[in-house]
């Protein structure tokens, strides 16, 4: 056995570090999936018949989002109103 067959022996994997580094990643993105609340879908929807009732405003206009901060659930809505309003 030569020595660089033996370094490449102890050398470290490139590919299965990328491996596990793409899993932590996947793990991390289902973690913060599973600590937001099932009702945000049903809110997002009554929120965007709220709007529509009341507005012309384009429902791809408007943004749902909820974020965490600290122990705090912050529910950001963002609506880009159009000039005139449904009477």
């Amino acid at each position: 056995m030569s020595i660089l067959n033996l370094m490449n022996y102890f050398r470290k994997n490139k590919s299965a570090e990328i491996a596990r580094n793409r899993l932590h990643i996947i793990i991390a993105q289902e973690k913060s999936q599973k600590n937001s609340p099932d009702y945000l879908p049903m809110l997002r929807q009554e929120i965007l018949k709220v709007v529509a009732k009341y507005t012309n405003a384009n429902i791809d206009q408007v943004n749902v989002e909820l974020h965490r901060k600290d122990n705090n659930a912050i529910l950001e809505l963002n609506v880009t109103l159009p000039d005139s309003v449904v009477t």
